[in-house]
């Protein structure tokens, strides 16, 4: 029944009424093939009809490779799911069920409270000691989503306990922000802070939670106003308009020289610092003078990045390539990332000036990203178009949320 599922709703999606449809329908009815896609193959390991989760490995056939179910993969697939329960509320009980697995099946603890282990499977689960902001961040996403369409109180308790505890592990007291990851012998892990232990905290499950749990925004605020105005102050370097990626533990970035480049640069990092200070100059906490400087700089990055020689003879309706050296704007890496035009289409939306260019990358999104034939959406796109089907389709981290989150901000 569930291949008979997908089936039908990839019919749908390509058929002439759907490819003709408006484009942000044709995004919808992507998301509803993806979620599909990833839950056509529950767990045969646990027999309890209430708590079941999705294999996460699959390859570009949609089978699985592994029994492994990981946290990120999870929480991003219950993301979905209860983001499109209002249109199909057998989303729900998927989400609700996988949501009592990870509970269930995918916690340890110590003494600041319970964390998510990167993966379980019938044979065995992840014992490593380290705990990366990453992980932890996105093990909280779907969580909070499924309490924003239910409001479940006691699913609320739980979430504030992981939070705190997250909170408790992994904020500096000293100079602010997250560490990017915490030894759980040893405690945070210095040389760890990066870009992403700042921006994915807040992308991945804060900015939700404000916004969902109204009763207890102002215990989240502190820490949104902290990691904002971090992001504001150093997120951008100004002279070589990329974004700084990493950090010494008194945030001080990176600086690359000609001798020695920090990292590469991706614009999709670009795209999302700009998104979210965008998103956060709506905040009704943050002050007036520093909403407006927020949307002045998160349009000014769109800008510099659309102004980048990313593209190939396309332009934008083409798409961009992965990752770049900064100082040279060199392509490192010519193949196209899914998640990134995911975050650059959301950037877009946020801007009306930029509708049409939103416009051109969507089309391209849905026409190259998506597979007609076996469902899902591929990972990478070479610098050509064509579909990269060595990489899977399911893994670690990617299941159903970058796509549906761009649908949400359309």
């Amino acid at each position: 029944m569930v291949w008979q599922s997908l089936l039908l709703v990839s019919m749908l999606l390509w058929s002439g009424s759907v490819q003709s449809a408006p484009l942000e329908q044709q995004a919808s009815a992507h998301v509803d093939q993806l979620l599909a896609f990833h839950t056509a193959h529950p767990v045969n390991w646990q027999q309890h009809p209430q708590a079941v989760a999705y294999f996460s490995e699959l390859d570009n056939q949609g089978k699985p490779i592994s029994d492994k179910v990981y946290t990120v993969a999870l929480s991003r697939l219950i993301y979905g799911l209860a983001y499109q329960s209002a249109d199909n509320p057998a989303n729900l009980a998927k989400a609700k069920a996988a949501a009592s697995f990870q509970l269930q099946h995918m916690l340890g603890e110590d003494r600041h409270g319970q964390y998510f282990l990167s993966w379980v499977s019938e044979s065995g689960q992840d014992n490593s000691t380290r705990l990366d902001i990453w992980q932890q961040s996105y093990g909280l996403c779907g969580l909070v989503e499924l309490y924003r369409q239910t409001g479940d109180q006691q699913l609320l308790q739980t979430i504030h306990r992981l939070h705190e505890a997250l909170v408790s592990r992994f904020q500096d007291q000293q100079y602010g922000g997250f560490w990017g990851a915490y030894e759980l012998i040893d405690g945070p892990e210095k040389g760890s802070k990066s870009l992403q232990s700042l921006m994915y905290p807040v992308t991945a499950y804060l900015a939700n939670l404000w916004l969902a749990d109204a009763a207890n925004r102002a215990s989240y605020q502190a820490i949104l106003q902290q990691h904002i105005e971090l992001l504001a102050q150093i997120g951008w370097n100004q002279q070589q308009q990329w974004v700084n990626v990493e950090f010494d533990d008194q945030w001080q970035p990176c600086e690359s020289t000609e001798e020695a480049v920090c990292s590469a640069v991706s614009p999709g990092h670009n795209f999302q610092l700009a998104a979210l200070l965008l998103r956060a100059s709506d905040w009704p906490f943050i002050g007036a003078s520093q909403q407006l400087q927020l949307r002045s700089r998160g349009d000014r990055i769109i800008t510099a990045t659309l102004a980048k020689p990313i593209y190939g003879q396309n332009g934008i309706a083409g798409g961009f390539a992965r990752s770049f050296e900064p100082l040279s704007n060199e392509v490192v890496d010519s193949r196209k990332a899914w998640w990134q035009h995911c975050e650059a289409i959301i950037a877009l939306s946020l801007l009306p000036a930029q509708r049409a260019n939103r416009d051109l990358l969507l089309a391209f999104f849905l026409a190259h990203f998506q597979d007609q034939q076996f469902g899902g959406e591929y990972f990478f796109v070479d610098a050509d178009n064509q579909p990269v089907t060595k990489e899977l389709k399911g893994s670690i981290g990617k299941s159903a949320y970058h796509s549906v989150e761009m649908v949400r901000f359309l």
